[in-house]
């Protein structure tokens, strides 16, 4: 389950209380006018399975999970390995909602940048999409977070790979041009 995805969910539960007459009840649901993609669907936008073979990599932990209550929104997930290196893939469909990308928007910025003598995180984009790409070299941690068509996320979150090539490269499997037309 992505981090993103859940961290996004746990405020927005904590935003919008259990009052009756709590005031970001409605704000939340003018944010969603439309129904999430089946968690299905996301699943076959998912790095092709030719690809990782190819590339050495053993796909694991293909889950998908569609929500309704609190907010609405659709999630498919695989977790990929190779040799001593771990890739987590998420594609999430916030049906628009702001509150679920917010987070990441700052970094989506054209020109962001951000580097200290752990590593860096910086604006790129993938795709003709906006997204931000970090690095941990300590840990040697990569991530990279596409947002789609101003409504998916694609989060790729890495352990164990020497630099953010091996993401940006599995990310290039993912056709974003077909997903921002997903309605």
């Amino acid at each position: 389950m992505s981090r993103v995805f859940i961290v996004a969910l746990l405020a927005c539960s904590m935003a919008c209380g259990s009052k009756k007459d709590d005031p970001t009840k409605s704000n939340l649901a003018a944010f969603q006018s439309g129904e999430p993609v089946k968690f299905e669907t996301l699943q076959g936008f998912l790095p092709d399975d030719g690809y990782l073979t190819r590339e050495g990599w053993h796909k694991s932990d293909l889950t998908g999970m569609a929500l309704t209550v609190p907010i609405r929104g659709a999630q498919a997930s695989v977790t990929l390995r190779k040799d001593n290196a771990e890739v987590v893939v998420d594609i999430i469909d916030t049906v628009f909602n702001q509150s679920l990308y917010a987070p990441v928007a700052a970094f989506l910025a054209e020109g962001f940048e951000a580097k200290d003598a752990k590593g860096y995180k910086r604006s790129i984009t993938i795709q003709n999409q906006p997204a931000f790409e970090e690095w941990t070299s300590a840990d040697r941690t990569a991530g990279l977070t596409v947002l789609v068509g101003k409504r998916y996320l694609v989060h790729l979150q890495a352990t164990g790979l020497p630099s953010t090539d091996g993401v940006k490269a599995i990310a290039s499997q993912i056709n974003m041009a077909k997903l921002a037309d997903l309605k």
